[in-house]
């Protein structure tokens, strides 16, 4: 016994020695214990010993529009790749959160409000699970696996037979009872929980704020609908050719040829009959592999666009890209052609990585919401849909191809997506946008650290501390690396965990050995600390031994920005002056800027519009 606790004690004071070699940055002790095991490594990579649990889910789905009903059945296959023995199983039923006694985090239609999700069938290994074996809280159903539990390297075999009601209010959250023949459906399905290395099964319920965290599966899903209906989901339609009529199987197979939007069918083609071959119901098979998620939409009278645009220059691969919409919208005839062009640029520029997935529908829901190779998006008319499409679908990268903890870390996801938007929008538009408003609010009791636990906290401080707040501190960082380098650490960071669960640690830990710079002075204020941005123009002196001006830049706020000036000279010349936020990486609080020699400066203006600044009432200056 003496042996193995000074053995641990040896282990142990050497991981704490490695960590603080590797970085100053606070690391909670839960977290910690992962670099002791080795699953995650001070470099950003994941560890030696690093594993994830995954799962596989045939599944059979029938949609009773008349009724709002889902009826479905799994077989789920579950594969235990951690070293922990398994004592429970934990399945997320998302749907609870209407069900009757359901913590939520905003009000829901009283008349919305029932049973949840029914249990009608539950087997492991073919055997039948009691009720007395079964707790449901929250939206978890856990099953105890005490007498017979999961060992490592072990499978389990799952049978599951449920349905549930979709609330009728238009308005739900992320569900949309659209008009009464058209519904966007998503967390429809018993989905068994995250377990990972870092706090064992995952714990945070769905109450209609926080979103994702789910492994990685496969799905095989066929989805029963009414003659007339069609169904767009996640995943690469299989049986087509089964359905769809000869001209609208044509248009369909060129769409994924092309780049120009192919009007794949109309409204009043379907409504006229002559889409489908003779079929009642209709049976859709839809496949994907290695995705965090399986949504599905349907109707009997929406528009289907579609193209296609090549992501991957070296093997020429193609993303099949669409929209499915009402007639009455103004604004998503434009949706597949944004949705193309941002996913070009997504793939060739910011973020710069091929986009991941063979197919992306934008269907005209309620919302603005993402989910693999699925996105619920509402008409913006008369304003431009650019920005929430590209938004949408920059998600498919975060959580996505990273399986972020966005339950707890909404960051590592919603500020990124933002950032993206932000650029691509630029670009596709051609008109200038701005930031989210950071430097609004930046300070005030409500601008928590991002590295808070989102399930921690509620709206307002919720959206700033993950969209807002990192939207800027990414813009800042840009501008800080510059995009080759920027590219350089967001590529590498892809690779080393497309497919796994990173951390913010793993994040800021691959983007410091990347680079090759301690950017902790960077990742602390702006991620760990209460604070905000503000930089101001403090005073202009004249140096006599220069014979030039110099201006005082003052730092009053601990969030590290670029000065960006804009300076005037009396004999009507000008420059421009842009020095990077490590200027202050050091702790200074004024710099000072020598203009050119020779001249007198006339007037300042500090700052632009991708620099977030508190305060700019302290921006200019002019000589009196």
């Amino acid at each position: 016994m003496r042996y193995f606790s000074v053995l641990f004690l040896f282990l142990n004071t050497n991981v704490h020695s490695l960590f603080s070699q590797s970085t100053d940055l606070f690391l909670p002790y839960n977290m910690l214990r992962a670099y002791e095991k080795g699953t995650r490594s001070f470099d950003g990579r994941p560890g030696p010993h690093y594993w994830q649990n995954r799962a596989s889910y045939q599944m059979r789905v029938k949609l009773v529009p008349k009724k709002r009903r889902v009826e479905g059945s799994a077989i789920i296959s579950y594969y235990n790749q951690s070293p922990d023995t398994l004592r429970l199983l934990r399945f997320k039923l998302a749907a609870d959160r209407y069900r009757k006694g359901s913590l939520r985090d905003d009000d829901v239609n009283p008349n919305d409000v029932g049973e949840g999700v029914r249990i009608e069938q539950l087997t492991l290994n073919d055997k039948a699970v009691a009720e007395q074996e079964r707790i449901r809280r929250r939206t978890f159903l856990d099953v105890d696996l005490r007498k017979k539990p999961l060992l490592p390297r072990d499978s389990l075999r799952i049978y599951v037979r449920w349905s549930y009601t979709l609330p009728a209010d238009k308005n739900a959250a992320r569900e949309c009872v659209c008009d009464p023949t058209t519904f966007f459906v998503p967390y429809w399905y018993p989905q068994i929980a995250v377990y990972d290395d870092i706090r064992g099964w995952a714990s945070t319920p769905y109450s209609g704020q926080q979103e994702f965290y789910h492994d990685f599966a496969d799905y095989d899903v066929t989805l029963i609908v009414p003659k007339g209906f069609m169904v767009w989901a996640t995943g690469e339609w299989k049986n087509a050719a089964d359905l769809l009529q000869a001209p609208y199987l044509e248009r369909f197979l060129l769409a994924h040829r092309v780049d120009t939007v192919v009007r794949i069918f109309t409204e009043e083609e379907l409504r006229r009959g002559g889409v489908f071959r003779p079929q009642n119901p209709h049976v859709f098979r839809y496949q994907a592999t290695q995705v965090p998620d399986f949504t599905f939409a349907a109707s009997d009278h929406y528009n289907w666009d579609a193209t296609s645009v090549v992501v991957d220059s070296t093997t020429g691969r193609r993303t099949f890209v669409s929209a499915a919409y009402h007639s009455r919208s103004a604004d998503f005839y434009r949706v597949a052609r944004i949705a193309a062009d941002g996913i070009r640029l997504m793939s060739f520029w910011l973020p710069g990585y091929p986009f991941p997935y063979p197919c992306m529908t934008i269907f005209n829901g309620n919302d603005g919401m993402e989910y693999p190779m699925m996105v619920n998006d509402y008409s913006v008319a008369p304003g431009d849909p650019t920005n929430l499409t590209v938004h949408e679908v920059a998600h498919t990268y975060f959580p996505f191809l990273m399986g972020i903890n966005e339950q707890e870390y909404a960051w590592m996801d919603e500020g990124w997506a933002s950032f993206f938007d932000f650029f691509l929008a630029d670009s596709l538009t051609g008109r200038k946008h701005n930031l989210r408003g950071y430097a609004a609010v930046a300070g005030n009791d409500f601008d928590v650290p991002p590295m808070v636990r989102s399930s921690f906290l509620r709206s307002p401080a919720y959206s700033v501390a993950s969209y807002s707040r990192p939207q800027a501190a990414y813009t800042v960082l840009l501008d800080q690396l510059g995009y080759e380098v920027f590219h350089r650490c967001m590529v590498e960071y892809m690779n080393r965990w497309k497919g796994k669960h990173p951390t913010p640690y793993d994040f800021f830990f691959t983007w410091n050995e990347t680079s090759g710079q301690n950017l902790n002075w960077f990742w602390r204020p702006w991620f760990f600390e209460w604070g905000y941005p503000d930089v101001g123009v403090r005073d202009v002196q004249r140096d006599s031994s220069a014979e030039c001006d110099v201006i005082v830049i003052e730092r009053l706020g601990n969030l590290p920005i670029p000065i960006h000036l804009q300076i005037n000279y009396t004999d009507k010349t000008s420059e421009i002056v842009h020095l990077k936020a490590d200027i202050w990486k050091n702790g200074e609080q004024r710099y000072a800027v020598s203009c050119a020699p020779g001249k007198s400066v006339s007037h300042i203006e500090l700052g632009n519009r991708l620099i977030p600044d508190r305060n700019r009432t302290n921006n200019s200056w002019k000589r009196n």
